[in-house]
């Protein structure tokens, strides 16, 4: 079985923890936004209500929309055959959270190696941390589907959540038992049990699970004194450049109370602004999953029939004009 990218998923994250509690200026749902800050503000917004449907439709334009819901079967059938091996470690995971009096059996399970850590661990923090830091920056580092902007960015969340960690007691058996209640009540709330049902989630029934998992994550985050909706309000959002078609953002947001900055390149379709970076990804999945017919030609020998040209689907982003 195929597994999904880490930093794939925490790209995602990344992206909602830039969303900010601004007005809307325009209904939820509607493609694109009227300026670059107005798309930018009102996707993020979007992200940090967990409205990852609602999301997509806004951030793509209608008929990369519609692609992406049709590519969405497409999708879960590549991640290929499932080992049985991997069917039984999920069905096990899914049954200790889910089984009745779950959260009392994993605490139950969970409390000595908090004793232990605590015993013999806890002083070496610092050390656990260093090392934690070094191999996230080195997959950082390493990750081929990351753009520099990206790898910067994680970089200095990297950097900021490390120190973070030392300070965090770990071996603390309340915020342990507060920690597995969300995690049984989020897996309870997906109604998942085979990783085949997981697979053959419809596009509307995917974003309703990843709803489930964002809130879950950030009431996980809560119990150890992580407020997501700090880094929300901290959002600015500044054009840099616009050239008609084209215009270049920067957002700053904090993390623990530390600035972070990023940016992002939008662009101008049909009057509505979109992110050219993650339109790309959609196109080039899509590609990759509906590779285009070979171009008709007249009869030939096999040995002299010419292959068709190869397709750029980024084309159509980077051929983006004010309309």
């Amino acid at each position: 079985m195929r597994r999904h990218r880490p930093l794939s998923w925490i790209l995602l994250l990344l992206l909602v923890l830039l969303a900010a509690c601004n007005k809307q200026k325009e209904a939820p749902g509607t493609p694109g936004g009227g300026s670059p800050e107005d798309a930018t503000r009102e996707s993020l917004a979007l992200l940090r209500e967990g409205k990852f449907d609602l999301f997509w439709k806004h951030a793509l334009p209608p008929a990369d929309f519609a692609t992406l819901r049709a590519d969405w079967p497409l999708r879960n059938a590549a991640q290929g055959p499932i080992a049985p091996e991997d069917r039984a470690k999920f069905e096990a995971g899914v049954k200790r959270l889910t089984e009745p009096d779950a959260e009392k059996k994993l605490f139950a399970d969970l409390r000595p190696a908090l004793l232990r850590f605590n015993r013999d661990y806890k002083d070496q923090m610092p050390l656990l941390s260093g090392v934690g830091q070094s191999m996230a920056l080195t997959a950082i580092d390493q990750a081929k589907d990351l753009t520099l902007s990206q790898k910067r960015q994680l970089r200095e969340i990297v950097n900021v959540v490390a120190p973070w960690t030392q300070t965090v007691d770990w071996a603390d058996q309340a915020k342990a038992k507060a920690a597995i209640g969300v995690l049984v009540d989020t897996a309870r709330k997906t109604g998942l049990s085979t990783p085949e049902a997981l697979h053959a989630m419809s596009f509307e029934q995917s974003m309703a699970t990843w709803s489930i998992a964002w809130t879950g994550l950030r009431r996980l985050l809560d119990v150890y004194g992580v407020s997501i909706d700090k880094s929300f309000e901290s959002v600015s959002i500044d054009t840099l450049e616009s050239n008609g078609g084209s215009a270049h953002v920067k957002i700053t947001y904090t993390v623990l109370d530390k600035p972070i900055q990023t940016d992002a390149t939008l662009v101008l379709l049909d009057g509505r602004w979109y992110d050219s970076d993650l339109l790309q990804r959609v196109r080039d999945e899509h590609a990759r999953l509906v590779p285009p017919a070979p171009a008709a030609s007249a009869p030939a020998p096999p040995s002299t029939t010419a292959p068709p040209p190869p397709r750029n689907p980024g084309a159509p982003v980077a051929a983006a004009r004010t309309r």
